[in-house]
């Protein structure tokens, strides 16, 4: 088996400096785990990595998709699993990092088959959930999903169209839910995870959500959206369903001021961190704990000890 180190959390508890430093002391390479971070043009607001950084640890799947493509967990563990296989062939440590725990699943965790189902079915099910969602609005897609697959429902966003969407999809065409599917996966994982998992006190990570939505707003969010715009990139695309991007865009169409735009994203954001707490609370884990008490030279001492269990 492969052993890979995964640092994991809520959006804006640190992961990326912690796994940077532990990538540092283990001579490792970072799979970024993060469903936004992979479109080619969203910087600022989701939260990249800064060139500094980049410069620091060799990260993977950052910039790999235009805004306008479609990705999934499966394209996610499929990809991953490529660098996976090559980092350790090279013999370097492997720290997956992010706050899509959806992909960190997908990735240690074999996924169901996808289903053997006609592309007239899904075709004409797609076509009435994309009409249904210009009609009365995505979130109508997710009280359809939170009336079957509560569950699933709660660790999506509202108005994420692309993943309320698949789940809808898997359920009329297997009859299972996401959640059903997902319990039972498919053979064995090749890996063999040490998982950290960030849980910053809740109200200092308010303030610390608060402090970067700003900052992002200070360095040109609203003209990287801006950019995007002009470029042709639909507000509709996928990657524009990125939290946030739909109040930025509301904002730079003077639909809404700029502290409306900032209050909301403030709010969505500690919401869907709130989601994350859920998810990975019900995750296991090796270390568990604040990230400004988390001492990394226990971590590395630790990790140690479980990857020469495999080599």
């Amino acid at each position: 088996m492969i052993p890979i180190l995964v640092v994991a959390g809520p959006t804006a508890a640190g992961k990326t400096e912690l796994a940077i430093s532990l990538a540092c002391a283990l001579r490792g390479e970072i799979i970024s785990a993060d469903s936004r971070q992979i479109y080619k043009g969203l910087d600022i607001g989701t939260g990249k990595p800064s060139p500094v950084q980049l410069e620091l640890v060799k990260h993977h799947l950052i910039d790999i998709v235009d805004p306008a493509e479609k990705y999934s967990a499966g394209k996610f563990a499929k990809d991953a699993s490529a660098v996976a296989r090559k980092l350790s062939g090279q013999g370097k440590t492997i720290l997956i990092c992010g706050g899509t725990g959806f992909y960190i699943e997908a990735l240690i965790r074999p996924f169901f088959k996808e289903p053997a189902s006609g592309e007239e079915e899904k075709i004409k099910l797609r076509l009435r959930m994309k009409q249904k969602a210009e009609a009365e609005g995505t979130e109508s897609l997710y009280q359809e999903l939170s009336a079957i697959d509560p569950q699933s429902a709660r660790r999506l966003h509202p108005n994420d169209f692309q993943r309320v969407s698949r789940a809808l999809e898997l359920y009329y065409l297997t009859g299972q839910t996401m959640t059903e599917l997902l319990s039972c996966p498919h053979g064995e994982s090749p890996y063999a995870p040490f998982s950290v998992i960030l849980e910053p006190e809740r109200e200092s990570l308010k303030r610390a959500i608060a402090c970067r939505c700003q900052s992002m707003l200070e360095r040109g969010w609203a003209e990287e959206v801006e950019a995007l715009l002009k470029a042709g990139i639909s507000p509709d695309a996928p990657g524009m369903q990125s939290l946030g991007y739909r109040e930025v865009i509301a904002m730079v169409r003077g639909k809404i001021s700029r502290d409306q735009a900032l209050a909301l994203v403030i709010q969505k954001t500690w919401q869907y961190a709130r989601r994350q707490y859920i998810w990975f609370n019900r995750r296991p884990a090796h270390i568990r704990g604040n990230p400004g008490t988390l001492p990394a030279e226990r971590i590395v001492s630790l990790w140690r000890t479980h990857s020469a269990r495999f080599s």
